[in-house]
């Protein structure tokens, strides 16, 4: 029933949304909507059943009847960004809420050539890497985005800031649904460094349906962390989606480390020869948290390299999933493709779900995958309290030293060291500086 409803909801979003367009009704971006929509309909809400959904459920969120947001509700303060994580980060700043650019509480380039940034349109490619044909929230963002952004880094141009992007649910209007998208367009030979955190803003739950679409061009380097530390009002299903050129390099860093439930599907295409991907995920859980991290990386062409490390560590009766795809095509001969996923359950209570999949067609490769899961050993404990260390401290430093290993592959120091600090905090361990 609460599937049913949220489809309805969106509907009736859909609806609203179509009223207000005016004469952009025939334009590309809704008819990409009134698309979306249909797949929607046929799809429908995933179930247990599904898959891709085997682990998760989701109709004890559902149940929460969120109502979609055409736009702010109640306007979110300069005092409320500067509470958020990573507002004094010397970058960038966009600021999106309830899916809606704010120029107003936005720091952007002014007249900057290699950087252009504006919102969504029908002028501004969307949906062409991270298409609503078979992902239903795909699909939902696709249905109600409106006035998402569009980020261009012109060829050569090497961006030294981060772009950040801090995608805000505004909630006290009640349970609130949130479709950011965010669309990125790295030209060739070009730099830059993308960071994406979420937040829960008002007094009751929210939930971002959100999709970001990254597109590098030839020898570019894009370095994009998402960072999800939300409170308990907090839900998020998420799809990242990036295409990947000749001699290109992608470095996606996923961090999960608070919030009721989290969705991740990051999709990484390697479309040319010579061309790189890395992921790296860290998911600290604890209380009954939920965090759900589905990969894929597809090897269309053959001379292609990816790597991946997901790390989780889940106390109390939080659940943790990981599925891992790598598909290696027929014609990509000379394909190097690695994948590990390594968790450690700190409570008896503690659940982890994991599904490393490795799928070949060509011969010539190197490819290996694997999963292990675990407890801390007592030993190590027992170790380090004979030198002096009290038992929480020795869990502590064991379990930030085994989460700190993705952080590490952080380019940009301050994000790296908000993140390394974030999971000390989490873990209620004392952070080692390099």
């Amino acid at each position: 029933m609460a599937m049913e409803h949220f489809t309805t909801a969106v509907e009736g979003a859909f609806t609203i949304l179509s009223e207000h367009v005016n004469g952009a009704s025939s334009g590309a971006l809704h008819t990409s909507r009134k698309q979306a929509l249909d797949v929607l309909r046929e799809v429908g809400v995933p179930t247990t059943r599904h898959e891709e959904w085997k682990y998760t459920n989701l109709a004890p969120i559902l149940a929460n009847d969120f109502l979609p947001a055409i736009g702010p509700t109640v306007p979110v303060t300069r005092t409320i960004l500067d509470g958020l994580a990573l507002s004094d980060l010397d970058a960038w700043h966009i600021v999106l809420v309830n899916g809606v650019m704010q120029p107003s509480l936005s720091n952007l380039p002014d007249a900057d050539p290699d950087i252009q940034i504006e919102e969504l349109s029908d002028e501004t490619s969307a949906g062409t890497i991270a298409a609503a044909t078979t992902n239903p929230f795909v699909a939902v963002n696709a249905t109600l985005m409106s006035g998402g952004v569009s980020i261009r880094i012109r060829a050569n141009a090497v961006v030294d800031r981060p772009i950040h992007v801090r995608s805000i649910v505004q909630t006290d209007v009640g349970a609130t649904l949130c479709t950011p998208r965010i669309v990125m367009q790295v030209g060739a030979h070009a730099s830059c460094t993308l960071v994406e955190t979420h937040h829960t803003v008002g007094r009751s739950k929210g939930l971002t349906a959100g999709v970001t679409e990254i597109d590098c061009a030839e020898g570019s380097s894009v370095a994009y962390t998402k960072i999800l530390d939300d409170g308990e009002n907090g839900h998020h299903i998420g799809t990242t989606a990036v295409n990947i050129a000749r001699a290109a390099k992608a470095t996606a860093t996923t961090a999960c480390l608070d919030g009721t439930f989290v969705r991740n599907d990051l999709v990484m295409r390697l479309n040319e020869p010579t061309a790189e991907a890395y992921l790296y995920g860290v998911s600290v859980l604890n209380g009954s948290q939920l965090a759900d991290n589905h990969t894929v990386v597809d090897h269309r062409v053959p001379h292609c390299h990816s790597e991946e490390l997901y790390k989780g560590l889940y106390d109390g009766r939080s659940v943790g999933v990981f599925n891992g795809k790598i598909f290696v095509r027929e014609d990509a001969q000379k394909t190097t493709a690695y994948q590990s996923n390594h968790s450690l359950l700190l409570s008896d209570n503690a659940v982890v779900n994991a599904k490393p999949q490795l799928e070949i067609w060509a011969d010539d490769v190197k490819c290996s995958h694997g999963a292990t899961s675990g407890q801390l050993d007592p030993e190590a404990i027992f170790y380090l309290q004979s030198r002096g260390i009290g038992k929480d401290e020795a869990r502590g430093l064991l379990t930030y030293a085994f989460a700190a290993e993705v952080a590490e592959h952080v380019a940009h120091d301050e994000v790296r060291e908000h993140l390394e600090r974030r999971i000390a905090e989490k873990l209620g361990a004392r952070r080692f500086d390099h």
